[in-house]
């Protein structure tokens, strides 16, 4: 009897041990069942994705029940009535609804269309079920913990979805892991100028480029570009900053502001949903004033945008990078010496030049608005003197190939019968082969010439050695006299 009770106490024993330590396990386990994950795939690297959950699932076995989502009835009830219908069209999931059986009509005819209205409807009175972020570098991104059930994923602050992209997925006990591709892009801003390298007071155009986005969810959008040039550029008619839309003029829905260094640019983007994905494109001129950098990276200007990235929060926005578009000018220097010095070292002053292009045209400087301008009257230029460092400089160049045509030498040294080929590169110009021109001067030989000291003294000498000659000759004659 005894050993009875104690097989029996030891079976009592084991299961008190499996009930506690195994039992949990088994619990988890199914609990985990219950649990999915969703991947995106083509995710942008460090952009978010907001995920809402619409319908709820429950299973047990092989049977399969949804029902509608917390806060989302009041969608299927106005916008998205279409997609819960009475009667069963084909394959249609069952739902119940208020005690009644309907039908989720949501094919992959219309699944597109449905994510883009279930998605308008969520951004304002949905609260989002998890958001997840691409790491850096990374084109992949995973929700987990999720329960099971159907999710519309919308990537956060993007203005347009592919076509073709499936932003919607069905976390099932069979299929737990889902997977979507939501290839999306984000507002961005480009900036040109149509010269790279410039004159002084040169107008350059600079031509700013983005596209509407698609506002979808937002009861406010902002859409604000800022353009700022640096201290060595100047706006050029201030008020000619010209707004186009898919290459027509924008006069409403548009503010334009310059204050100082900066121009800013305010879209009403929720008036322009009839042009998303359309050309937005901003210009404007500006010129390289007295402050412009020479060469050393050009003279910078900068443009970002800022845009709304989420739709419950019209304060939220979301800035691109600082796009720069570099613009170069340069100095042209002479350096001037003694071509008789192999060295180099003897540096002339007074040498005068100027400076054509290659239209033919003449550098002319204006002191007073301090700009370059090409004339074509030989007698109107700008003329530089050498110092006596054998130095002179044109200023405020762009690239290009030029000649100096010397007008006035040095004294005591020959004007150069040609002009000297000169290539002038900005964005090299701390190189100075490509910035500096040595030009020598050489001195000839004095010639001698009629009615100058030479023939003086050749009289002079001539005229004694006679007289001597003279002198002599009338000696001897009286010598031989006696």
């Amino acid at each position: 009897m005894n050993q009875v009770i104690k097989k029996i106490g030891a079976a009592l024993l084991v299961a008190i041990f499996l009930a506690v330590n195994v039992l949990p396990s088994v619990g988890a386990f199914a609990a985990d069942a219950e649990k999915g994950t969703i991947t995106i795939n083509d995710a942008v690297s460090e952009k978010s994705y907001d995920i809402y959950k619409i319908f709820d699932l429950t299973y047990k076995g092989d049977n399969v029940s949804y029902t509608i989502a917390k806060d989302w009835d009041g969608f299927f009830n106005d916008k998205g009535k279409a997609y819960i219908v009475d009667q069963n069209s084909g394959s249609l999931n069952p739902i119940i609804v208020n005690g009644q059986v309907k039908y989720i009509n949501i094919t992959t005819d219309n699944v597109a269309e449905f994510a883009n209205t279930a998605f308008a409807y969520a951004a304002k009175n949905i609260q989002v079920t998890k958001t997840v972020t691409a790491a850096k570098d990374q084109t992949t991104a995973t929700a987990e913990g999720l329960d099971l059930g159907y999710y519309l994923v919308n990537a956060k602050g993007a203005t347009d979805l592919k076509k073709d992209q499936k932003s919607i997925v069905s976390l099932t006990s069979t299929k737990p892991n889902g997977k979507v591709n939501v290839k999306a892009t984000y507002p961005t801003i480009e900036k040109k100028a149509d010269k790279e390298t410039a004159d002084f007071g040169d107008p350059i155009t600079y031509t700013l480029t983005g596209q509407v986005p698609d506002t979808t969810g937002y009861s406010q959008y902002t859409y604000k570009i800022t353009d700022t040039l640096g201290n060595g550029l100047t706006f050029l008619d201030a008020d000619q900053v010209v707004v186009k839309v898919d290459g027509t003029p924008l006069t409403e829905y548009v503010t334009k502001k310059i204050e100082g260094q900066t121009l800013t640019v305010d879209f009403d983007m929720l008036e322009l949903q009839d042009k998303v994905g359309k050309t937005v494109e901003v210009t404007y001129k500006a010129k390289l004033n007295e402050n412009a950098v020479i060469g050393k990276g050009g003279n910078d200007n900068k443009v970002s945008l800022e845009y709304s990235n989420d739709p419950k929060d019209s304060k939220k926005t979301e800035k691109t990078p600082d796009k720069k578009v570099p613009v170069y000018t340069a100095i042209l220097t002479i350096n001037k010496y003694d071509g008789k010095d192999k060295t180099g070292e003897t540096k002339l002053a007074d040498a005068k030049f100027v400076l054509k292009n290659k239209e033919g045209k003449f550098y002319k400087y204006n002191d007073a608005t301090k700009a370059v301008s090409w004339v074509t009257d030989k007698e109107k230029p700008t003329v530089v003197n050498t110092t006596p460092q054998g130095k002179a400089q044109f200023k405020g160049l762009a690239s290009g190939d030029y000649q100096l045509i010397e007008t006035e030498a040095p004294k005591g040294y020959n004007l150069l019968t040609k002009p000297v080929d000169v290539k002038v590169d900005a964005k090299n110009w701390e190189n100075e082969a490509f910035c500096k021109a040595d030009v020598a001067n050489n001195s000839g030989s004095e010639l001698p010439f009629v009615g100058g000291m030479g023939t003086i003294a050749f009289i002079i000498i001539g005229g004694g050695i006679g007289l001597l000659a003279a002198g002599l000759y009338r000696r001897n004659r009286q010598v031989e006299g006696n």
